[in-house]
């Protein structure tokens, strides 16, 4: 019995046990432990959704990745909470948690609010 939980040990030691998890940007506080808690998030989210696709090359994991941080640093600046927290539900809930997307979703969401049907 000590040997297999010390097996078992091993396994989990030897491999992530905590993924990084999703950094909201609504109240976000720029900290430097924050800050490296989002690059975190964001590489290994890249790495793992384009590794799946077959397009893990260094450049596509990079320019992914910085395309992830500004869209994150954009969100930072998003006026309308409550549409953001939405979006972020809805996509985070279909598992597609990535920054890139929940900023053009918000983008829309606030562009649709403004417009409504005419004849």
């Amino acid at each position: 019995m000590r040997i297999f939980l010390t097996s078992i040990l091993c396994v989990f030691l030897s491999t992530p046990a905590i993924a990084a998890s999703f950094v909201s940007p609504i109240g976000f506080e720029p900290t430097e432990q924050n800050k490296a808690a989002v690059v975190e998030y964001i590489k290994q989210d890249v790495k793992e959704t384009y590794s799946r696709l077959g397009m893990d090359s260094e450049s596509t994991l990079r320019m992914m990745e910085k395309k992830n941080l500004d869209a994150f640093k954009e969100l930072l600046k998003a006026e309308d909470s409550e549409t953001l927290a939405r979006v972020i539900k809805r996509y985070c809930d279909i598992d597609v948690c990535n920054y890139s997307t929940i900023l053009m979703m918000y983008k829309k969401e606030i562009k649709s609010k403004k417009q409504s049907l005419s004849w």
